[in-house]
């Protein structure tokens, strides 16, 4: 038994806990036979929380959430990072390095995560030959494109604290206790949507103050999670 068989059989024991994510996202999208041989061909990848799976202009790869959460952020000659999309159970990181090529992006897990690597050749060649993978993957580039759009216009025309309270919401997770729980730095906060840490460390304290979030060195739990909806805008 080879390395990448060891590797698929951990996979179907995993999937008998319950990959909703492998069978309701991007996979799910392409014809079944283009899908079973891109993940008779995948690795599984346990990745600690923080670790990068793609840097900068590095050879593209092309993953597979299962479980957990990846960002996907561009980082400014001085070092400033914004986080330009976040990828969840079923989402798919590095489609456009598969079509373009190396790009100046980077891929970090934000939590510890379980993702499958598929293989960059075997997906242009499926795209070469198979108008229903092409289908699929102009689909799944252009609702990525419209979600970038929509954070632009966020970006530009909503007020840091609304920013701030939306953020928060795309990252919020339930934790054991039924509460939302958000697990991420106060440099984070300020990298995915564009500010400093001085001006997040100061609203937090204000929504703080307002019974709106609590917070810990650690995690930021939303106390009320229906008014910092309405706040955001209604779009979390």
């Amino acid at each position: 038994m080879d390395r990448t068989r060891r590797a698929l059989d951990e996979l179907e024991l995993e999937r008998l806990d319950g990959l909703e994510g492998l069978e309701g996202g991007f996979l799910a999208r392409l014809p079944r036979v283009a899908a079973d041989r891109l993940l008779a061909e995948a690795i599984r990848i346990n990745l600690p929380a923080g670790a990068l799976i793609y840097r900068d202009e590095e050879s593209p790869r092309l993953i597979v959430v299962v479980k957990g959460l990846l960002r996907v952020f561009v980082t400014s000659v001085d070092g400033r990072q914004v986080t330009v999309r976040y990828a969840r159970s079923g989402d798919v990181a590095g489609l456009a390095l598969v079509l373009g090529g190396p790009a100046p992006m980077s891929i970090q897990a934000m939590t510890a995560s379980l993702v499958v690597a598929l293989r960059v050749d075997t997906m242009r060649a499926l795209l070469a030959r198979d108008p229903g993978v092409a289908s699929a993957c102009a689909e799944e580039l252009t609702r990525q494109l419209h979600e970038l759009l929509a954070d632009l216009s966020d970006q530009a025309f909503r007020s840091v604290r609304q920013r701030l309270v939306r953020q928060l919401l795309l990252l919020a997770t339930p934790d054991p206790g039924r509460r939302l729980v958000v697990r991420a730095a106060q440099q984070e906060l300020a990298d995915a949507i564009g500010s400093v840490r001085e001006v997040i460390t100061r609203n937090l304290h204000v929504l703080h103050s307002e019974g709106l979030i609590d917070t810990s060195r650690d995690e930021i739990v939303l106390l009320d999670p229906e008014r910092l909806a309405e706040e955001a805008g209604g779009r979390p």
